[in-house]
């Protein structure tokens, strides 16, 4: 059965092929991961008092890694077969089945001084206002250059964008199939023929996007 991208199936069944929300194809990488600056931000505003809400965890990466950081870590995702994974791999956080949408679950009201996506649901930015402690700040790390949604639901909730970074780093697929696979999860069939007219003796060449951006209440 072909599978729509990104449905909750779809991912359910990348949870049990890949261990967790991975990327299913190969890339090489020619300069610094470009989600460094989303890391370096969110781990310069942790510490022992403050509370963090993560959306969209995933497998629980980020909870196993900056979680021990945090006073405290919750987390949730839409997907079951990732929350059961994320609280094996991250034992200590709160994890919990949600999509953002919907009654809060009880474990997830907060309030929060920081609540994070890595290419999560932009859905939680219109929870905010629910969601956040006086003074809280939103950080976020896209696929692209630009995610309009992020800056368009913001300014939904009154939020204001303190600081956007739009990083962007060389990178190569071996095959064509991991390009074909990329093009997939980036809804991008039209660059399919690519690989065709560019590819060259280590791959296809393309660039590797990221937008990183935080937000706060008004002052």
């Amino acid at each position: 059965m072909t599978l729509i991208p990104h449905s909750r199936e779809w991912y359910a069944r990348l949870a049990r092929e890949l261990g967790g929300y991975r990327h299913p194809w190969a890339r090489v990488l020619d300069g610094p991961d470009p989600e460094l600056t989303f890391d370096a931000l969110l781990a310069e505003r942790l510490g022992p008092a403050v509370r963090v809400l993560e959306a969209g965890c995933g497998h629980g990466p980020d909870a196993a890694r900056f979680g021990p950081l945090a006073g405290r870590w919750a987390a949730f995702d839409a997907v079951p077969e990732l929350v059961a994974q994320a609280r094996l791999n991250a034992p200590h956080a709160d994890i919990h089945g949600w999509n953002a949408k919907g009654d809060i679950p009880d474990p997830l009201r907060g309030p929060f001084d920081l609540i994070v996506s890595r290419r999560g649901p932009t859905s939680v930015i219109l929870r905010l206002p629910e969601l956040a402690a006086p003074g809280a700040e939103f950080l976020y790390v896209g696929p692209r250059l630009d995610v309009p949604q992020v800056p368009e639901r913001l300014a939904a909730v009154g939020w204001e964008v303190r600081g956007e970074w739009r990083v962007s780093v060389r990178a190569r697929v071996p095959t064509r199939q991991d390009w074909a696979t990329r093009c997939e999860w980036m809804n991008e069939p039209e660059r399919l023929p690519e690989w065709d007219t560019h590819t060259g003796p280590d791959g296809l060449p393309y660039r590797e996007e990221r937008y990183v951006v935080l937000a706060g209440p008004p002052a």
